[in-house]
């Protein structure tokens, strides 16, 4: 077994272990040659990284490969185990990083390359308060939706550190040899309600463009945003309870599809945001 390991995960309540041999799900309802899954158990094996399980949303196990540094074992640990960990808890994890403007909590979500994380720190520099970054658990206090601020840091590449005036040179690279950084942030220990959700792409535009989503089609984007949805083919009850609670979702939360050209500057995003971002008379 290689050199001991002291990741970081989000949740503290986590029994997280690096052991030899990770258990592994004995009965899944989907497995392939990365995942395994039941209702209650994961297991995961990335090539060159390491082999993961987690169990009933409070055990993690991992077995790091050789080669593997802390950084590389932690981007999976936060990643596709943490989403295992929050769907076995029942807690509806979006594809998104959040955080608190004009006493509202807005959620960008998207696909991988859409900005969603330059644009959080962008904010965050310019006064936001920080809540999460990629994945963004969401609770329910009776039909209201609140983010749960787990996370401390953000993951930006070189170009987008660039463009926030941010040197490198402090910084843990996720893997050696990609131009992408883990960024510290402050969050705070408190849940947020969710106000306001920008659903965003890049597309062959010359300037942005904006869609107000309602209906089924608000629905069903909102159910593309679930990170992860993939698992849930192993895990009926969790699916059917997000159903629900997407329901509330698309009846509580303003969601807005925003298509962005490919190359804008951070700055015109968030120039364009801001004037999208409707203000609350008092934080809640």
């Amino acid at each position: 077994m290689q050199l001991s390991m002291n990741p970081k995960f989000p949740l503290d309540d986590v029994l997280l272990k690096q052991v030899k041999e990770p258990r592994t799900v004995k009965v899944p309802l989907y497995a392939d040659s990365f995942w395994q899954i039941n209702q209650n158990e994961f297991s995961m094996q990335v090539e060159g990284v390491g082999r993961f399980y987690a169990c009933n949303g409070i055990d993690v196990e991992y077995a790091p490969a050789e080669d593997a540094t802390q950084a590389m074992v932690e981007l999976y640990l936060n990643g596709s185990v943490y989403g295992a960990i929050l769907h076995q808890r029942n807690i509806l994890p979006l594809h998104g990083s959040s955080f608190v403007w004009k006493g509202r909590g807005i959620l960008l979500c998207g696909e991988s390359g859409a900005g969603k994380s330059s644009l959080t720190a962008a904010f965050c520099m310019a006064g936001a308060e920080f809540l999460t970054d990629d994945v963004t658990p969401i609770l329910f206090t009776g039909d209201v939706p609140e983010i749960m601020p787990l996370s401390d840091r953000i993951k930006l590449w070189n170009d987008s550190l660039s463009q926030l005036k941010q040197e490198t040179n402090s910084l843990t690279a996720i893997t050696p040899g990609f131009e992408k950084y883990y960024f510290p942030m402050q969050s705070r220990n408190l849940n947020f309600s969710l106000h306001q959700l920008f659903i965003i792409e890049t597309a062959d535009v010359t300037g942005i463009e904006t869609e107000v989503l309602t209906g089924t089609k608000l629905f069903t984007s909102l159910r593309n945003e679930v990170y992860r949805w993939e698992y849930l083919n192993a895990m009926p009850e969790t699916e059917s309870y997000y159903l629900e609670k997407l329901l509330i979702l698309s009846q509580k939360v303003e969601t807005l599809k925003v298509k962005r050209p490919h190359a804008i500057p951070i700055e015109d995003m968030l120039n364009f945001l801001n004037k999208q971002i409707k203000t609350s008379k008092v934080a809640l």
